[in-house]
């Protein structure tokens, strides 16, 4: 399911549906598939980190995690904290799983997984990007390890570190 406009601070019926969709059991928080747009509408493709002050998308691209955990779990206590982890970790990688391999070695901490693990103070952690700051990245992130080395250190991201690599799905027939 996927939300695009949603007015759920004057609109209680479409805060329902957020909620109905957000808390639906079983149900995963993912919010990888909007592109990043220049000022001249064409598709930011480049590899710059940070991203471009100028790159923008919807905010949710940059805290989609964040806010779900801030807001539904901690604020709200609709779900627990586990239930929220695994919303937004070990859920979406089942889902992905029987049609791509590589998504068995992620959302889980065990023999033979991918070392992918974040840090957080639960307290401070928080989303920070708006719709006139759409890249600006959430706070509250202590430290996070990506295929085992360290990308952010004591809340400060390592900019030069470049682990981990793309998950692709098999080419059917190859």
């Amino acid at each position: 399911m996927l939300w695009h406009i949603l007015d759920i601070e004057n609109n209680a019926h479409h805060r329902d549906l957020l909620d109905m969709s957000v808390l639906y059991p079983g149900g995963a928080i993912a919010s990888d598939a909007m592109p990043w747009k220049l000022p001249d509408g064409s598709t930011y493709k480049g590899d710059a980190w940070p991203l471009p002050e100028d790159a923008t998308s919807h905010p949710r691209s940059a805290g989609c995690f964040t806010r779900f955990i801030r807001e539904w779990v901690r604020e709200r206590q609709a779900v627990s904290l586990l239930e929220g982890i695994r919303k937004c970790t070990l859920i979406p990688a089942e889902i992905l799983s029987p049609s791509t391999p590589a998504m068995r070695c992620k959302g889980r901490l065990q023999p033979g997984a991918d070392a992918d693990i974040v840090v957080f103070d639960f307290d401070t952690l928080t989303d920070r990007a708006t719709f006139s700051a759409m890249n600006r990245p959430s706070e509250g992130v202590r430290h996070l390890m990506v295929s085992g080395q360290p990308l952010i250190t004591d809340g400060v991201m390592d900019l030069a570190a470049r682990p981990g690599l793309p998950v692709r799905r098999p080419v059917a027939g190859r």
